[in-house]
């Protein structure tokens, strides 16, 4: 898969904050938060694609430790629906299917037009400005063709528009989805033309924050949201996620 290092680092780091704010690695050490992270951030770029097997015995020659941290850095992986675990058989990467993925996006559509409609509510222009920051980085790894960048700037993007949002319960319901919406989200992103269509979209919300125009919000976040599903929907044969031929970005 093509990347810059640049975009690499970005990846990890969007990676490793929703690793900390994750309730499923409270109270696992550092190995297997560790082992997490890394086999996360190479099931979500691709690296390993689904049905791919996750052996207790390799992972443990891997990162030189025993089959306990080994079986609990699988558990949390699972927990964050990356990775199936069924009796009788070895570990493998999650395959979704498109029911699945249907579900994902309906329910994010409607978590972001709530919290569009609360920032429009309860944030002033000082908070909404504080989106302009990741917003001009995505527009500059679109203009370098950084998908990675890209998408550790949409990441920023939506951390600040919780952060910023009066509504404190809606940030913690999109984090229960786990690291599966980051694997939806960096497959779409990575799909041809989707960048341009996404950072103008963004551009719109942000704009209808600015007009506090609620309506076009609510709009703007639901077509976003139907758009990137939609892309999705037409190369799913091709996705790795869905247990595709492998492609690269």
């Amino acid at each position: 898969m093509h990347s810059t290092d640049r975009g690499e680092s970005s990846a990890t780091r969007a990676l490793d904050r929703t690793l900390r704010r994750s309730p499923s690695l409270s109270g696992h050490g550092d190995l297997v938060r560790h082992m997490v992270a890394t086999v996360a951030r190479e099931i979500i770029e691709g690296e390993l694609p689904s049905g791919h097997q996750l052996t207790s015995a390799d992972l443990g020659r891997r990162f030189g430790t025993s089959r306990t941290p080994v079986r609990e850095a699988l558990g949390v992986l699972r927990r964050e629906g990356l990775v199936d675990i069924e009796p009788r058989r070895r570990p493998r990467v999650a395959t979704l299917s498109l029911p699945e993925v249907r579900d994902l996006y309906a329910i994010r559509a409607s978590l972001y037009a709530l919290i569009a409609e609360s920032v429009i509510a309860g944030a002033d222009d000082d908070r909404i400005a504080r989106l302009d920051a990741p917003l001009a980085r995505m527009w500059r790894a679109r203009d370098r063709g950084d998908t990675l960048a890209y998408f550790d700037g949409t990441v920023d993007f939506r951390d600040v528009e919780v952060d910023i949002c009066p509504n404190r319960s809606v940030g913690p319901l999109l984090e229960s989805l786990g690291l599966r919406i980051h694997r939806l989200r960096r497959f779409g992103l990575s799909l041809p033309g989707r960048m341009d269509v996404s950072v103008r979209d963004y551009t719109y919300l942000v704009d209808a924050y600015r007009a506090r125009d609620t309506d076009l919000a609510r709009a703007v976040t639901r077509s976003m949201m139907a758009k990137a599903l939609a892309e999705i929907e037409r190369h799913w044969n091709r996705l790795e996620l869905a247990g595709g031929s492998r492609r690269t970005a």
